[in-house]
């Protein structure tokens, strides 16, 4: 498909430069409240990662500097 004047379209250059937008054309496919659902899950899924993460961080032994220099 080209667009007026025989140019391509920004989806169609993607495509060309190997970009998939098969995810981007199934979330369009949803409702806005499906869409809305699946980024409420995304992030409250890396916020529980960023929060195990700085558990982690919080409890590991300090690192003696000496150790490091060798």
């Amino acid at each position: 498909m080209l667009c007026m004047a025989g140019r391509k379209s920004a989806v169609e250059r993607a495509v060309e430069a190997g970009f998939d937008i098969s995810l981007i054309e199934t979330s369009l496919g949803y409702s806005y409240d499906q869409r809305a659902l699946q980024h409420q899950t995304a992030l409250e899924l890396a916020l529980e990662m960023e929060h195990a993460g700085r558990k982690l961080r919080d409890s590991a032994q300090p690192t003696d500097r000496k150790t490091l220099r060798r």
